[in-house]
């Protein structure tokens, strides 16, 4: 069985399908990078136990932040299931400036399409934390959702071209991930990347990160 190794100290060990067995040694975050919050929802939260503990497995940033090409030193992931970019805007200054990051990586919108609300507002709430951690000075990246293969929840497409053109014109790095781990064709939506169409698996964390990591980089 070959074995890899993912980061810093991240040893797995890989089989036939791709899938991680098990971990091997103690996980830890790179010294590498400026100090850095992440904010976002579900996917980018998901099975992290609190904001300033090492991601869980199922977050992509943990394969980030454990990476030693991240251009970003882990301080704390302060995302939440189920929120909105408005719902992120609210709470920007309390969970994410109040940390006095030196940059802050943003993921959002999925549960804005799943909503239905419109893109303007979605938009709205991306520019006022864009503008709210410059004026702080911190570097803003903002990361594209991933693919969307639940259609009761919407296409969203529209949102991440709007993203797309926000971050232009704010002249701020723009991460898309959807070309990278495959919206388009059946690679997002085959067994092993996600759970639903929409969250991803340790698998798919894994992707979204690769993809995050070979932009940054």
């Amino acid at each position: 069985m070959p074995w890899r190794r993912i980061g810093a100290g991240l040893v797995v060990a890989g089989v036939a399908t791709g899938v991680v067995a098990h971990e091997a040694t103690r996980v830890e975050a790179s010294s590498n990078g400026v100090p850095t919050v992440f904010i976002g929802d579900s996917i980018t939260a998901a099975d992290t136990p609190g904001a300033t503990d090492l991601p869980g497995p199922r977050s992509w940033t943990r394969y980030v932040v454990t990476d030693d090409r991240t251009p970003w030193r882990y301080v704390a992931n302060t995302a939440v299931a189920g929120e909105t970019l408005g719902e992120m805007a609210a709470r920007f200054e309390r969970d994410v400036l109040a940390r006095g990051p030196e940059a802050v990586v943003i993921m959002g919108g999925t549960n804005d399409v799943r909503l239905g609300l419109p893109v303007a507002d979605s938009l709205d709430a991306l520019r006022a934390m864009v503008e709210s951690a410059r004026g702080a000075g911190a570097e803003v990246w903002i990361v594209s959702p991933p693919p969307l293969d639940l259609p009761r929840w919407g296409d969203v497409g529209p949102l991440i071209e709007a993203e797309r053109d926000l971050a232009e014109e704010l002249d701020v790095p723009f991460v898309e991930v959807v070309p990278e781990v495959g919206a388009g064709d059946d690679r997002w939506a085959s067994p092993g990347l996600t759970t639903d169409g929409a969250h991803p698996t340790e698998r798919g964390a894994e992707a979204i990160a690769a993809a995050v990591l070979a932009q940054v980089d």
